[in-house]
């Protein structure tokens, strides 16, 4: 059975820990890695405003390029995914539909106070993900 890890990534510091971290756990494991980009269209948009496609494929692009730059030589296989709709929904979806065996996020831990230190995407996916969730501080935080 491989052991499949799903992580959040959207090019960020803190998305970046979790996708080097993820890559690290699954080669403990000889697992492989999906790494998900979740968008939503403009809030403030009218029709034919986007080009959903064009976005989509814009955010595809994006997400091969950024996670090149993060791992540019993986030990295991990686995956990316571009997941329209809300963030939460769409990765603990994309954990599910990868039967995931672990869900990895990153998380920015700039409060002082352990009650704020989790975001909503971050209670949301611990609260209702299919799998266990991690929860990745980039380690110039630590």
């Amino acid at each position: 059975m491989t052991y499949r890890i799903v992580v959040g990534f959207e090019g960020s510091p803190h998305s970046s820990a979790a996708l080097r971290w993820a890559l690290d756990e699954a080669a403990s494991h000889s697992g492989e890695v999906t790494a998900v980009f979740c968008w939503q269209m403009p809030f403030l948009s009218f029709p034919g405003a986007f080009d959903r496609e064009e976005l989509e494929n814009t955010y595809k692009d994006f997400l091969v390029k950024a996670a090149s730059e993060v791992a540019p030589s993986p030990k295991v296989p990686l995956r990316t995914v571009v997941a329209e709709g809300d963030t939460t929904e769409s990765l603990i979806a994309a954990a599910q539909q990868c039967a995931a065996n672990l869900l990895v996020l990153g998380i920015r831990g700039r409060s002082h106070f352990p009650g704020l230190l989790l975001g909503s995407v971050s209670q949301g996916c611990a609260a209702s993900a299919p799998c266990p969730v991690t929860l990745v501080k980039p380690t110039d935080e630590l």
